[in-house]
This record gives C-alpha cells, sequence and structure tokens, in this order.
C-alpha cells in the first residue's frame, strides 16, 4: 500500500461489480478506527491488490467515517476481496 488510511476511516464497506453493477456488503465497524483498518488492508496486500485511491476495476472497498460518509475508496482485485470477505472481516452481501 502506497498511501495512508486517512485518520477520519471508522468502516469498510466492500463491492462487487457484477454485470456492471456495484453489489455491496455489510459495513464493518473497526473499534480500532484507521489503525486497525491499515491493519487489515496490509493483510490483505499480502494476497493481492490494495491501492488506496487506486482506479477501480470489478472489486473495491469504501473506507467510511464514523457517519457512514465515504471518505475513500480502495481498489482491490479478486483475491485481497476475498480475504477480506472471508477471513479478515467477515461480512455477508447486502440484500435488498
Amino acid at each position: 500500500m502506497t498511501t495512508a488510511v486517512p485518520g477520519s476511516a471508522h468502516a469498510v464497506r466492500l463491492y462487487c461489480v457484477v454485470k456492471d453493477e456495484a453489489v455491496p456488503c455489510e459495513a464493518v465497524q473497526f473499534a480500532g478506527g484507521a489503525g486497525a483498518i491499515d491493519t487489515v488492508l496490509r493483510r490483505a496486500a499480502i494476497s493481492g491488490r490494495v491501492e488506496i485511491g487506486g482506479e477501480v476495476e470489478d472489486h473495491f472497498a469504501d473506507l467510511l467515517d464514523g457517519s457512514g460518509d465515504m471518505v475513500e475508496t480502495v481498489a482491490l482485485d479478486r483475491a485481497s476481496y476475498s480475504a477480506l470477505k472471508n477471513r479478515w472481516m467477515r461480512c455477508r452481501v447486502r440484500r435488498g
């Protein structure tokens, strides 16, 4: 990862693009704030691409502040998305 997680980030919401539509997961809150988010993103970077502010393709995450407003976007690949979703911050696809 080349840039730092914004200090105001408190939650992460994953997205996967399916048929030109972004499918969101439930947002995951981190009690440790930006430091905790930085840790899980570094762990996901071992599996694949994690670029804060990078160009989004099929997988990405929004970093959210305490109010739920987007602070930054993180570009991911399939492997890093899977590592986050299934291991480091388990979450479900948000329905409806």
